[in-house]
């Protein structure tokens, strides 16, 4: 059995062992799928599809978190590979959670807790690191990096890929808003525009479809970055028409779950640009917007389906792995809420899969982390791994079904931490406000046991998880590049 040694440090090793009792007889077997799943095609070195989707919570139908959802194309390429049913996010928002899995970093590491604009994010992660972006250190080793749409948070620092472009920001939209006014949030729900070729993830797929059927040379890495179900809500109707109002199952709510909130956390999630889950009740909107969410994740769900299914006609197909994660989750009501920007369940859990040659098809509870694709993306490759990176490679997972007792950070602004493993989950926050929850028994996370004495050990435990030392939060300034390279 294989079990895996992490380390918060910049720059330590991470360890792979294996236990005693397996001997040598296993260690030879082991190192023979190294090599098998590192390299296929007759020894070439494998290509990426990147696909990610941003603001996408759990709710894809193969995990069973939602009644309604319909994600036919996301299922099928689960059922194709490993899917991981228990993945975080480093932050619960975009910028900070694209840089930390680019970097292989902890926002903690570099200080990016905001939405720094990708113009200023490789002056802010060299600061602290000489580390390089993913797709800079699949460059060094000989692999060609292409990419569209939302892959950091808006553009792409420059030189990052050999191909990159990035149109539009989170339209199209209409003349005017539909629903929710307010000029601090791209909120807004409905159906608009009238054909799937005016949305901008549409035009991304096809353009990775076409980009599959060329011929190339060099081993690739083609990320597609998908902007749905980011705000605002809008696709054709004929998405909506999938989601009857009437049909709509809510999301399990407690009317008195933020009784027990602690001010830090109260402080700390306050969205007031948003709308109020009570706004919603009041204005019959909630289902409203449920379908709006719903009729979005099955739209970019066309739009994975359009570039897997490329693959698959393509030369690519069985040297190819697929990974598709969403950047962070999103509250639909729960805890009164529609948004992300907290360090609960629903904002820090994530759709997570990957397929491709010599992957087991299966799924695992492991609890893993957005921080760990990169090292993952490495091992793949059979690339060497880079010291910087302080996730861990999901190598194992993915050849051996290794079980795997692991935690993961989750980090929003400077301080405030979850730490999250299969059983638990335990908040603290900058001004030392605890929230505790007991996951087997109350998966909602409606009963903070933060003060319970029955889970002081576990509590404690999990505490140490929590890096000492943080680094102050890099300036963050309005507005953000949308650098067009070639």
């Amino acid at each position: 059995m294989f079990s895996s040694v992490r380390s918060d440090k910049i720059g330590r090793r991470r360890v792979l062992t294996l236990g005693a009792a397996t001997g040598l007889a296993a260690l030879t077997s082991a190192c023979t799928k190294v090599s098998m799943i590192a390299k296929s095609d007759s020894g070439s070195r494998p290509n990426f599809l990147f696909l990610s989707i941003d603001d996408l919570n759990d709710w894809v139908g193969v995990l069973g978190t939602n009644a309604n959802v319909k994600t036919p194309n996301i299922d099928a390429l689960a059922g194709r590979g490993m899917l991981f049913t228990n993945a975080h996010a480093q932050a619960p928002i975009c910028a900070p959670s694209r840089a930390s899995l680019m970097s292989g970093l902890h926002p903690h590491q570099t200080g990016l807790y905001g939405q720094i604009s990708d113009d200023k994010l490789r002056g802010a992660v060299r600061a602290v690191s000489p580390t390089l972006f993913l797709t800079e250190y699949l460059k060094k080793n000989g692999y060609y990096t292409a990419g569209r749409g939302k892959l950091f948070h808006k553009g792409a620092p420059e030189g990052t890929f050999d191909e990159f472009f990035r149109e539009g920001d989170f339209g199209p939209k209409p003349p005017q808003r539909l629903k929710w006014e307010s000029n601090r949030t791209h909120t807004d729900w409905g159906p608009f525009p009238d054909t799937d070729a005016e949305m901008i993830d549409y035009q991304t797929a096809q353009w990775g479809a076409a980009w599959l059927q060329k011929t190339h040379d060099n081993p690739f890495f083609l990320g597609l970055g998908m902007i749905r179900p980011h705000v605002p809500w809008h696709a054709p109707q004929k998405w909506f028409d999938m989601y009857p109002l009437e049909d709509i199952e809510l999301p399990p709510w407690l009317e008195t779950d933020m009784d027990d909130i602690p001010l830090g956390g109260k402080t700390l999630t306050a969205v007031p640009q948003m709308p109020t889950l009570e706004w919603a009740i009041e204005n019959n909107e909630w289902r409203p917007i449920l379908q709006a969410y719903l009729a979005s994740i099955s739209f970019v769900d066309h739009c994975v389906g359009i570039a897997v299914d490329a693959l698959r006609a393509s030369t690519y197909a069985e040297n190819t792995y697929i990974i598709l994660f969403s950047d962070h989750g999103y509250h639909l009501g729960e805890k009164s809420r529609f948004a992300k920007m907290s360090l609960w369940e629903r904002s820090t859990r994530v759709p997570l899969i990957i397929s491709g040659p010599g992957v087991e098809v299966g799924k695992t509870n492991a609890t893993v982390g957005l921080v760990d694709l990169y090292p993952t993306i490495l091992d793949l490759a059979g690339l060497p791994e880079n010291l910087e990176n302080s996730g861990q490679s999901l190598m194992p997972l993915l050849q051996w079904n290794a079980s795997e007792q692991r935690s993961i950070t989750t980090e929003y602004g400077k301080d405030n931490f979850a730490v999250v493993n299969e059983n638990y989950r335990y908040i603290r926050y900058a001004n030392g406000d605890e929230e505790f929850y007991d996951l087997r028994n109350d998966p909602n996370e409606w009963t903070n046991v933060a003060n319970d004495t029955k889970f002081a050990a576990v509590k404690k435990r999990l505490a140490r998880e929590i890096p000492s030392k943080t680094r102050n939060s890099i300036e963050v300034k309005p507005g953000a590049s949308t650098i067009k390279q070639k």
